[in-house]
């Protein structure tokens, strides 16, 4: 069995910092440079395709999603750069695509500065959870299967687009679907990113796209005044909070435990919440441990040593970080882009997401009627006073398993 690598997790903060940025040098490889990288490279086509796809959806000034960009680029780096140097690990930030996918519906019944006091929210109680050392008992409060089955519900959407999406440009859609499968078969390490260029060059052989000049000035931020609402709240809010928890930060933990790593889980969601709450402001649409790009950076194939395999995510951190600046580029090529690009590219990178969460969901035969329920009241889009459908999924699922429960035990008597 494996040693369990804890970093610089015991020595105090500056003498951590002072001796991981001392290391550096000795630390770095091309492997990890590349990894680090590649991470960044792949947020910037399906996580930055749903964005794009929740802006449109709300009809968002380029500015504000300009800022938006920045500031979730911003914080990911920032997140991942900074932790990976207090404990030597190799730590890799994001934000949760499946929180921005919420967003495609949401922001039809909230407004941008509602989603603003949603994430707001979401920040507090995310720095709570740290700072009280509660994650595990807090995940053990509402059964896996039903919040998985609710995230199922509210990414399902994304999924049926890249058929219909098929149907309006038959060609691109077989082809993206190929290509992703055959990578997935052959284990390529980003088989979304293969998926992407040879959509991207298929547009460009069907005339369907006309790249604008792009433009290297750098981002400037807008601040948007957080209103909040009972209904937002429970809509936006709530989800977005147990999404985080459940699909970023506990996938992200448990991937870096696979790994032999032994991370500071209470110190990693604290200080995601506070930076989210620092960004919440611009757009941030929250911080926390990535779990779908992570395994590039954090696996032995980015380094062999575990001991300076950190070294890809402060690469990987600088990376977001200089990204952020230039975020209007990504603005304009995604703007460009025809919407069945965008629509099956989304659609992808959710693919792997909602297949583990269905599966998650009815894993189990004690909470599979409960986590249909929440399934189906998910994807009904049942909205009252105010809240929306993933609230009442998760209430439906809830309430479903606890007569469950009830039965059984009358049956066991």
């Amino acid at each position: 069995m494996s040693d369990i690598e804890t970093g610089t997790t015991d020595l105090p903060l500056f003498k951590a910092l002072a001796h991981n940025i001392r290391r550096l040098p000795k630390a770095a490889s091309w492997t990890a440079l590349l990894s680090g990288f590649l991470v960044v490279f792949v947020s910037t086509t399906g996580p930055i395709a749903i964005l794009y796809q929740a802006a449109a959806a709300a009809d968002m000034p380029i500015e504000l999603t300009n800022s938006w960009l920045f500031a979730v680029f911003l914080g990911s780096g920032l997140f991942g750069l900074l932790l990976t140097l207090r404990f030597g690990i190799p730590i890799i930030g994001s934000w949760a695509s499946t929180t921005t996918a919420l967003l495609v519906t949401g922001l039809v019944d909230h407004s941008f500065s509602e989603v603003i006091g949603a994430y707001f929210g979401a920040s507090i109680l995310l720095m709570i959870v740290g700072y009280t050392g509660i994650f595990n008992k807090l995940m053990q409060s509402i059964p896996h299967a039903i919040i998985m089955a609710m995230l199922a519900g509210v990414l399902l959407v994304f999924g049926t687009r890249i058929f219909t999406s098929t149907r309006i440009n038959p060609l691109l859609g077989l082809l993206m679907l190929f290509v992703f499968y055959l990578g997935r078969t052959l284990k390529w390490r980003a088989p979304l990113l293969a998926s992407f260029a040879v959509g991207l060059i298929t547009v460009i052989a069907q005339s369907k796209i006309d790249i604008p000049p792009l433009s290297f000035e750098v981002v400037t931020p807008v601040w948007t005044n957080p209103t909040f609402s009972i209904g937002s709240f429970f809509t936006l809010t709530i989800p977005i909070f147990l999404m985080v928890m459940t699909t970023q930060n506990a996938l992200g933990i448990a991937l870096l435990k696979a790994v032999h790593y032994k991370p500071p889980v209470n110190q990693i969601v604290h200080f995601g919440g506070t930076l989210s709450l620092l960004g919440a402001g611009f757009g941030g649409a929250g911080v926390n441990l990535s779990a779908m790009t992570a395994t590039i950076a954090i696996s032995p194939d980015s380094d062999p040593n575990p001991k300076t395999r950190y070294f890809a995510g402060v690469a990987s951190g600088v990376a977001y970080s200089v990204a952020a600046l230039f975020a209007g580029i990504f603005s304009t090529l995604y703007g460009a882009f025809p919407l069945e690009l965008t629509a099956i590219l989304a659609g992808l990178a959710l693919l792997p997401v909602i297949t583990a969460s269905l599966a998650d969901a009815l894993e189990k035969k004690d909470f599979r009627d409960s986590a249909v329920v929440t399934f189906l009241v998910t994807i009904s889009g049942v909205s009252g006073w105010g809240v929306g459908a993933p609230f009442w999924g998760l209430l439906a699922g809830i309430a479903v398993h606890r007569f469950s429960e009830i039965r059984a035990s009358r049956q066991s008597r």
